[in-house]
């Protein structure tokens, strides 16, 4: 697929960056000289320097011919324009990046496909229902629900005295079926035969069903807090979005915000029901004893500034909240997080990324999920009529190297695998891949002959 990208920021990057992995031809168009040269030395990509809404670089980059245009450039008419602008040329699906919830909450907003645009991408919200999701299973750094929440892939982080520390996979029995399809030890991700043995420090992503996770944290020695109380550090879109879900979907939750800006936090308070906003500063330690803040269950830090979401969750932590959530833009910073005790960090840019990729997947593939900063993906297909793994055993399918099958979903039932299981026409298959294997895949599953 040809991908013309605008604006090569923190989305651009990460978008381009997943895109050339999985072999797609890519162009980037970006004015700044200084972000050209980064893309130029470290992506395999073609970068044009211009504006998008020129028509000499639009045709440098071979707009006639492309098959996708995402807008991410840091100006919303700008994305809308570009987009618009795509279509004339004929280019079939276009994405922008739209943050002012005035061009696509309001009564009097236009239809996308007026504007020529298939799809409205919102990083703050995005990066809100993240969070929301963390909120539902506590104790996980990621979850991601399948086959319509019947099956869940959760992130676990083993402590040093958990149970299974040192015993290898094969070992682990439990009453329910699960599947370990990863493990991500410091920078490196590996799918782990039956063989590996478990370390303190290991993130775990398993695979299991929705109704049995308890049980399995059980096994892996994961305790699940229960949250009824939270607090927000920021009252921008992001803390406000989060509190309007929890508001909607938890309201036995209790929510507080703390915005620094006055004039937000009436704005903030104004517009939702149940949450107490307060007016202060998230580095006022007395603010927050007085507030209670270290009786929170959760502190989530979604301030615009990276370094005072780490020092004020820091000092939540001191306080006594048990866990901490905090956004960080910056991905260089997001080590340093980890290393100093942050529960869980979400990356906007790398959300949104990952948020294009799962519409790019429309069709056969119903679903994607980026994981462990896209060095691995999670995804959801149909296997179609006359594809090469009908009526196959998984044993006997030519999986490619860095693949394996998490879950099998067959009309209402759900089935986490195992070598002998056959797939029949019509399953969702849940397969964890690394970003190279994803053509491998997508061609294995693809209908007629090939």
């Amino acid at each position: 697929m040809r991908v013309i990208i605008i604006g090569a920021g923190k989305v651009g990057f990460n978008l381009a960056q997943m895109l050339s992995m999985e072999k797609h031809e890519v162009m980037v168009i970006e004015q700044n000289e200084e972000r050209q040269e980064i893309l130029n030395e470290q992506l395999d990509i073609q970068v044009i320097g211009g504006s998008g809404s020129s028509w000499e670089a639009l045709d440098e980059a071979g707009i006639k011919q492309a098959d996708m245009v995402v807008a991410v450039t840091e100006s919303d008419e700008l994305n809308m324009v570009m987009c618009l602008m795509a279509k004339q040329f004929g280019v079939k699906t276009t994405v922008a990046r739209v943050r002012n919830p005035e061009y696509t909450e309001s009564h009097f907003s236009a239809p996308l496909s007026v504007m020529g645009i298939d799809l409205i991408i919102n990083p703050e919200r995005i990066t809100a229902l993240e969070i929301a999701k963390l909120v539902e299973v506590p104790e996980a750094l990621n979850v991601d629900y399948y086959a319509g929440g019947k099956l869940l892939l959760v992130q676990f982080k083993m402590a040093p005295n958990a149970p299974v520390i040192g015993r290898q996979l094969l070992e682990l029995k439990a009453n329910l079926p699960f599947i370990v399809v990863a493990v991500e030890n410091g920078q490196q991700m590996l799918i782990p035969g039956g063989n590996y043995r478990i370390a303190a420090d290991d993130d775990l992503y398993v695979m299991t069903r929705t109704e049995g996770l308890e049980q399995v944290e059980k096994l892996f020695g994961v305790n699940r807090p229960p949250t009824e109380k939270i607090t927000i550090l920021g009252g921008g879109r992001v803390g406000y979005y989060l509190a309007h879900t929890l508001e909607t979907k938890r309201p036995d939750v209790e929510v507080k915000i703390i915005e620094k800006d006055g004039r937000r936090a009436r704005k903030v308070s104004h517009n939702l029901n149940r949450a107490l906003v307060l007016h202060g500063d998230g580095t006022d330690i007395d603010m927050l004893e007085d507030e209670n803040v270290g009786g929170s269950d959760l502190f989530v830090a979604v301030t615009n500034d990276d370094r005072l979401n780490l020092l004020c969750s820091l000092i939540a932590r001191n306080l006594g909240v048990d866990r901490t959530i905090a956004q960080v833009r910056r991905s260089e910073l997001l080590p340093l997080m980890e290393q100093v005790g942050i529960d869980v960090v979400v990356n906007p840019q790398l959300l949104t990324a990952g948020a294009v990729l799962k519409f790019m997947r429309k069709g056969d593939i119903i679903s994607v999920t980026v994981l462990g900063q896209n060095r691995a993906e999670m995804i959801e297909l149909v296997a179609r009529p006359g594809s090469r793994v009908i009526n196959k055993s998984l044993n006997d399918i030519s999986f490619p190297a860095g693949t394996i099958v998490g879950a099998i979903q067959r009309g209402n039932e759900v089935i986490i695998p195992h070598g002998g299981h056959i797939i029949k026409a019509g399953d969702h298959v849940m397969v964890f891949c690394l970003p190279h294997t994803v053509p491998k895949i997508e061609h294995l599953f693809a209908g007629g002959v090939r």
